[in-house]
């Protein structure tokens, strides 16, 4: 059996080896479906990140409340047990869906082929010169900073329109 070799011109990958014209053709579409797949992991990891950072201001907190709720639904009170299961419920839950939202946008910045910016310091302990040292933002960084805003123009809507 002669070696054949093709080159699959507009995405730049060369194929050697053994082949018929029904393997090159097999491998091809393959590669196709391959790209395909890849293309719709990368959107369904987007759609986690967005969805995932409108929920940890909506969804979380009112989940850490109902969950309480539900725990002191015996005492019928309100009590100091529950106050601070609340105070320290809600942040500790929006930490750990924070630490989830990191891990996905990783996956997703290997998937896409970026990398991250180098972050030198904190923002705490940056000057305002040092600004532009950052690089631009992730795409998970510019997703939570709309969803708080999306969170925040929802409170004042229902706050003005709708609380009474």
């Amino acid at each position: 059996m002669a070696a054949h070799a093709f080159t699959d011109k507009a995405r730049g990958v060369a194929y050697r080896g053994p082949a018929t014209g029904a393997q090159a053709t097999r491998a091809v579409r393959g590669l196709k479906v391959h790209q395909a797949s890849r293309k719709a992991a990368i959107a369904g990891l987007g759609a986690t990140m967005a969805l995932g950072s409108v929920a940890l201001w909506t969804v979380v907190p009112a989940g850490v409340l109902w969950l309480v709720s539900r725990l002191s639904a015996a005492s019928g009170q309100l009590t100091l047990g529950v106050c601070l299961a609340v105070a320290v419920g809600i942040p500790t839950a929006i930490a750990l869906g924070g630490q989830g939202l990191v891990r996905v946008e990783r996956v997703y910045m290997r998937m896409t082929g970026t990398t991250a910016t180098a972050r030198v310091a904190p923002g705490w302990r940056r000057s305002l010169s040092d600004s532009d040292a950052l690089g631009p933002a992730s795409v998970l960084e510019k997703m939570m900073v709309a969803s708080v805003l999306l969170a925040l123009v929802a409170l004042a809507t229902w706050f003005f329109a709708f609380a009474g």
